[in-house]
């Protein structure tokens, strides 16, 4: 496995742009009957997890806002959902624009998966790194 460290420029609007009309947001949630979120809203679900202790971030709904938390205490706060899927749509969209332009947030799933092994994130949702299949 190959380790990618990422260091992104969010603020560049062409990819926030992007990453706001194929996102989650851009179609309305889904959510189960007790409320909580379905993981097909969240791109990153089953991917993210916590840089310290290696644990998968959940999917949560705070404040009526998506986010992903850990179970393991390692994190104080929530990572804002639509903040880390935007840093790491970037990612892929750099080298390969193509690959996720219109694409569907269950398209970016299944996209994410095959890319992915893993997303860790640390103290702050900039803090990432990728491990990309070989």
């Amino acid at each position: 496995m190959v380790e990618v460290h990422v260091a992104i420029d969010v603020r560049s609007n062409n990819v926030h742009d992007r990453a706001r009309r194929a996102g989650p947001d851009s179609g309305g949630e889904r959510t189960t009957r007790l409320g909580l979120p379905t993981s097909a809203t969240y791109t990153l679900d089953g991917l993210l997890c916590c840089r310290s202790c290696g644990i998968s971030l959940q999917p949560v709904l705070m404040l009526g806002r998506r986010a992903y938390r850990g179970p393991c205490g390692c994190r104080l706060t929530a990572v804002d959902a639509a903040n880390i899927e935007q840093l790491v749509l970037k990612a892929v969209a750099g080298p390969a624009p193509g690959l996720v332009a219109d694409a569907s947030p269950e398209e970016l799933r299944r996209i994410f998966r095959r890319l992915f092994v893993a997303v860790r994130v640390g103290g702050c949702a900039q803090d990432l790194s990728i491990t990309w299949r070989p």
